[in-house]
């Protein structure tokens, strides 16, 4: 999935889940506004912490992280979806700083 389209779901208020896997401080620079970090560095802690009945899209700078962490999540039985061109691509505003977790 484009960045773009996850931004026209989000428009029409379709609920997602949004998974940033970028680490710490690169969140805490700019995000989307739903997302919520879990950095790839540390996925064997966050993995298994979430619901399987869940769709994550899974989303990192430009798309090679989030696409090693897809593949680690589908191996588990989650469905993800990954935005293959990352936070580089987003058309919308971002948050800065907030690291809440």
């Amino acid at each position: 999935m484009k960045a773009s389209a996850l931004k026209r779901q989000m428009d029409f208020e379709v609920p997602v889940n949004i998974v940033d896997v970028r680490e710490r401080d690169e969140f805490e620079e700019a995000h989307i506004e739903s997302a919520v970090n879990y950095p790839l560095s540390e996925i064997t802690t966050w993995i298994d912490t979430l619901d399987p009945a869940e769709e994550y899209v899974v989303l990192c700078r430009s798309g090679a992280r989030s696409t090693q962490a897809t593949w680690q999540m589908e191996a588990k039985g989650y469905k993800v979806v990954n935005i293959e061109d990352g936070l580089m691509s987003w058309p919308g505003e971002v948050v800065r700083g907030g690291n809440g977790q």
